[in-house]
């Protein structure tokens, strides 16, 4: 399933140290507090990872700690951990831990989120069937997240939505082409400024082989100013867009 990219999230979010500032679900608060700049290492998250699990030790299981936990093992494992068996325990981590925060706030944007989040990169790393399987499961969390939040991350909640329409059988499971048309339409309006939620978009027309749609989409994200807060994301992402715009335009030329 990466081959297609359906799952593939470009995202950091940061620690609650004791002391520091936190409104709720304010993601940008949170990339630029001081504490955000250890992540852009690996040492530097392990460090945040074992600050936190100090902190749930010691009692503090509230849903923030929860779903913060869950992010940073998200992005330890996409980002950080290099053998495929780290990389699935990180990602069950991430799943566990949002579902834990979920139980606790169920109207909390933020749980739900990464619980889709963790349950789409478990399933990768389990196999095609698991990813199959756990579809239905992810469209449902970016819903559960849509209807507390429609604004919530930049769009992100709409594309990947969107990307489970497009990349799963219509027949077996909850692919929906009308549908993920939709969900790109509102992702593009929430998340017009943001480089990754365009990549998932441009992903989606790259599967559907709609080349120069895609070819538009990569060109607007790329041509989007580099957000000095998420150096990590932007690179990698901006990495992938310029390897799917040679690919794009290759097609294209084999339209004249």
């Amino acid at each position: 399933m990466r081959s297609n990219k359906i799952f593939l999230l470009f995202i950091i979010v940061f620690v609650l140290i004791s002391g520091m500032a936190y409104a709720g679900d304010n993601l940008d608060e949170l990339l630029k507090s001081k504490i955000g700049q250890k992540r852009e290492t690996k040492e530097g998250l392990f460090e945040l990872l074992q600050e936190l699990e100090l902190k749930m030790k010691a009692g503090h299981n509230d849903y923030d700690t929860l779903w913060m936990y869950a992010v940073l093992c998200y992005f330890y494992g996409d980002f950080y951990a290099e053998k495929k068996d780290v990389k699935k325990r990180y990602f069950t981590l991430c799943k566990d831990y949002a579902d834990k925060a979920v139980h606790i706030n169920p109207n909390g944007a933020a749980g739900h989120y990464w619980l889709g989040v963790g349950m789409a990169m478990w399933a990768e790393y389990n196999g095609i069937l698991y990813s199959l399987f756990s579809a239905d499961d992810i469209a449902n969390e970016m819903t559960k997240v849509i209807s507390l939040n429609p604004a919530f991350f930049k769009g992100m909640p709409w594309a990947i939505r969107a990307s489970v329409y497009a990349f799963a059988p219509a027949v077996i499971s909850v692919g929906d082409k009308k549908k993920a048309l939709a969900d790109i339409k509102q992702a593009l309006i929430y998340g017009k400024t943001y480089r990754q939620t365009y990549q998932l978009v441009a992903d989606i027309y790259i599967y559907w082989k709609e080349w120069d749609k895609a070819y538009e989409v990569i060109e607007t994200a790329l041509g989007l100013p580099f957000n000095n807060l998420m150096p990590v994301e932007e690179n990698d992402c901006i990495r992938k867009l310029n390897a799917a715009k040679l690919k794009v335009g290759r097609e294209l030329a084999k339209k004249q």
